[in-house]
């Protein structure tokens, strides 16, 4: 277990200046220990926001609920107020491929995240002060948990959502966090019909077998 400092020399530099740099390094190897460090006093925006862009990636059946765990421990921390990121030792030492990285975040994402960034400022200071970020946290959290459910397409509007979030956090942006909250009541209603549906299926079902019986 460890913390790390959310200080960083890096601070004046933005969100997708960080991010491009990242890509580049001695070592072959990105770790998220490495991404923590380089984000600094911005850590737990920038890493919730961009743990869940890298959950829109195509991965395996299972793959997305990976990256559910890490941005659940990064809300609670944000909803009890942690100044200092905290992740296992064993999830810091995660890497993945410099340049697999490079490939994954350079072209569109980078000149996607630009164009946000012109977009976004530090606005409507209620909605992202410690209050709102205590709510913000505990909000990511229930988003992350429905990522890691088994739901058809369930799992890109949570992701979608917690980067819109991540991004707020980061540029500390209202108008980021009200877009946020219409994504989350999105979320809920597109789950709640989900499992309408199925409940009405397998109840159409077990009826159908019963007559047949």
């Amino acid at each position: 277990m460890t913390s790390l400092s959310i200080l960083s020399p890096d601070a004046k530099r933005t969100l997708s200046e960080v991010i491009e740099s990242l890509g580049y390094g001695d070592d072959p190897k990105l770790t998220l220990a490495e991404v923590v460090e380089a984000f600094g006093e911005r850590a737990f925006g920038a890493l919730i926001l961009m743990l869940a862009l890298m959950s829109l990636l195509p991965w395996p059946p299972g793959g997305k609920a990976v990256f559910s765990v890490p941005i659940m421990l990064l809300s609670l921390e944000l909803a009890i107020q942690r100044q200092t990121v905290w992740l296992p030792r064993w999830l810091l030492r995660v890497s993945v491929s410099r340049a697999a990285y490079r490939k994954a975040s350079g072209g569109r994402v980078l000149r996607a995240i630009r164009a946000i960034e012109r977009l976004t400022r530090p606005r409507l200071p209620i909605l992202t002060g410690e209050v709102a970020d205590v709510i913000t946290g505990i909000v990511c959290f229930v988003l992350a948990v429905m990522l890691a459910l088994p739901v058809p397409l369930g799992d890109m509007l949570p992701a979608l959502t917690i980067a819109v979030f991540g991004l707020a956090i980061t540029q500390r942006d209202g108008l980021a966090v009200l877009i946020g909250a219409v994504g989350t009541v999105i979320c809920g209603v597109y789950l709640v019909l989900v499992w309408a549906t199925v409940v009405a299926v397998v109840t159409g079902l077990l009826n159908w077998l019963n007559h047949l019986l």
